[in-house]
C-alpha cells in the first residue's frame, strides 16, 4: 500500500511543479492526493486511478477505484488511528465529494498565491512559527 501512495505524491509532486503551481497549493494537494489514494487501496477495490487538472478555480484532484461504495467521514476515536483522513481533505479544500456511482472521490484545492499564515516562517528565530 505505501508504495502505491508514496509513487501517487511523487507523481503529483512531478506534475504540480511543471504546472509551477505555488509550494502551499503544493502541499495541500500532495497531502489530499495521500489520503484519497490511501482510502482507495484500504476501502475500493481494483485498480485506483488518480487525475489531476487545473484552472483559474483551483487544482482537482480525483481518486477513482471499481468500489461503488462511495467515501465517507468517519467520527475518529481518540485512540484510533483512522478516521481522520476525510477530515484532512475537507478541511484543505474548497470542495470534496463522490462521484460517479460512489467510484470516484475528488478533491477541489485553492490555487493559494501566497502561503496561509500559519505555514509561513518568520527570519527572527525568537519568534514562534506553526
Amino acid at each position: 500500500m505505501n508504495v502505491h501512495v508514496a509513487q501517487a505524491r511523487r507523481t503529483t509532486a512531478t506534475v504540480l511543479k511543471q504546472w509551477s503551481l505555488p509550494e502551499a497549493s503544493a502541499e495541500d494537494a500532495r497531502l489530499v492526493v495521500s489520503e484519497l489514494v490511501s482510502n482507495a487501496i484500504i476501502h475500493g477495490s481494483g485498480d485506483v486511478r488518480l487525475r489531476l487538472r487545473h484552472d483559474d478555480h483551483g487544482l482537482r484532484i480525483r481518486v477513482t477505484d471499481d468500489s461503488t461504495a462511495p467515501a465517507r467521514r468517519r467520527r475518529a476515536s481518540a485512540a484510533g488511528l483512522g478516521g481522520r483522513g476525510l477530515h484532512l481533505v475537507a478541511c484543505l479544500s474548497l470542495r470534496w465529494g463522490v462521484a460517479d456511482g460512489g467510484r470516484t472521490t475528488y478533491a477541489v484545492i485553492p490555487i493559494l498565491t501566497e502561503a496561509p499564515p500559519c505555514r509561513r516562517t518568520t527570519q527572527s528565530s525568537t519568534e514562534p512559527t506553526c
